[in-house]
C-alpha cells in the first residue's frame, strides 16, 4: 500500500475542533444577545411613553395633542406679547424746553432747574 492507496479523508485536529461550529456558535450567541438589547430597548420605551401618557393625562392635557395645548396655553398667557413700546427719546432742545416750562409754571424751583438743566447738557 502506497500514499496513492490511502483513502482522502479530512483530519482535524482533536485539540482545536471543528472551528466553523465554532464561529457558528459564537454568532448564534451574539444574535441572542442583540435580540435580548432591542427587547429591553422597546420594553423600555413603552414604559417611557405609558408614563408620560399617564402625567399629560393627570395634567389634564391631550397627550397626543401636547405641543399644540401647550402652545395655546402660552398664547393665552401673554408670555410671548410684544411688550409696549418704550416712550419716545426726547431731543435735547425739548428736554430744555420742558424744563423751562417746568421752572414757568412753578412746579421746580430756580436752583432744580439750574441742576436739571446742567444735568440734561452733560447728557
Amino acid at each position: 500500500m502506497g500514499p496513492d492507496d490511502l483513502p482522502d479523508v479530512d483530519v482535524i485536529d482533536p485539540g482545536v475542533g471543528d472551528p466553523v461550529a465554532g464561529v457558528a456558535g459564537g454568532m448564534a450567541g451574539l444574535m441572542g444577545l442583540f435580540a435580548f438589547i432591542a427587547v429591553v430597548v422597546i420594553v423600555f420605551g413603552v414604559f417611557v411613553a405609558v408614563r408620560k401618557y399617564r402625567i399629560l393625562k393627570d395634567a389634564g392635557i391631550d397627550p397626543l395633542a401636547v405641543d399644540a395645548e401647550i402652545a395655546a396655553k402660552v398664547i393665552k398667557s401673554g408670555a410671548l406679547a410684544p411688550s409696549p413700546a418704550a416712550a419716545p427719546i426726547k431731543t435735547l432742545e425739548e428736554r430744555l424746553r420742558e424744563l423751562d416750562d417746568l421752572l414757568a409754571r412753578g412746579v421746580i424751583t430756580e436752583a432744580e432747574h439750574r441742576d436739571a438743566r446742567a444735568a440734561a447738557l452733560r447728557g
